[in-house]
């Protein structure tokens, strides 16, 4: 682990800030809002060494920081603690599933209706057959991010094209959520965005459910959403 225990401080924080607010964060805010009882010039300080590390970029002429992708993974990876899911979260993703789990593609539409219902983000299904569906895609035009109309237009062509769509969910961990950040998912003008997703076997068809957002996405929150998912899609598959 490259980064001391003040750093990853500071770099939690961070990114904390910056996926609540979508704006780059400044050293003098940061002590302020998160109530640091350390100087506004020990945090840029700290900021500073986290840019050559490649943790943090300066965006534009702001005089603020934002996370990097290598923040992110760091985060999930190492900072970053799971939320518990919520009881409302969890009885809408079971009814959902639950009312159709004996038709799979209507099982797979109504889960990505409720993945995107929980999450606010677009989600998506799709399986090695041929089947592709998604919901959520006006949930995603508040955000400030797909105001960049290439960006946008990458994300609806990745649920619109099956093969494209494919091509970057095969490429997921089984029995576990893979999430997919910036460059990581290999597709241009898909910078600012992360797609998290996860595989299930349900009727002995292959499928894949997930959702696409930010990359300033609520991991605590999301990743136990996709978890929880994808053990009832499990379990249904096994009454099948």
């Amino acid at each position: 682990m490259d980064l001391t225990p003040r750093q990853q401080q500071i770099l939690q924080l961070i990114i904390e800030e910056y996926i609540e607010s979508c704006q780059p964060v400044g050293s003098v805010e940061l002590v302020n809002k998160r109530g640091l009882n350390i100087s506004g010039a020990t945090v840029r300080n700290v900021m500073a060494q986290l840019v050559k590390k490649g943790y943090l970029q300066m965006p534009h002429a702001s005089s603020g920081r934002a996370p990097t992708e290598r923040a992110y993974r760091f985060y999930i990876t190492e900072l970053m603690e799971e939320a518990p899911l919520s009881v409302l979260d969890e009885l809408a993703i079971k009814q959902k599933i639950l009312m159709t789990q004996f038709e799979l593609e209507r099982l797979l539409k109504n889960t990505a209706v409720a993945l995107s219902e929980t999450t606010g983000m677009l989600a998506f299904a799709l399986t090695t057959d041929g089947f592709i569906t998604y919901s959520g895609a006006s949930r995603i035009l508040d955000m400030p991010e797909f105001y960049e109309i290439e960006v946008t237009k990458a994300v609806f062509k990745f649920v619109d094209d099956y093969d494209l769509a494919m091509s970057i969910v095969s490429q997921s961990q089984p029995d576990s959520v893979t999430v997919f950040i910036g460059r990581e998912i290999g597709l241009a003008n898909m910078e600012p965005i992360t797609i998290i997703t996860a595989q299930s076997k349900i009727d002995n068809t292959q499928c894949y459910i997930g959702v696409i957002g930010p990359s300033r996405t609520r991991y605590e929150r999301v990743i136990p959403i996709i978890k929880h998912t994808v053990n009832m899609l499990n379990e249904v598959g096994e009454t099948i």
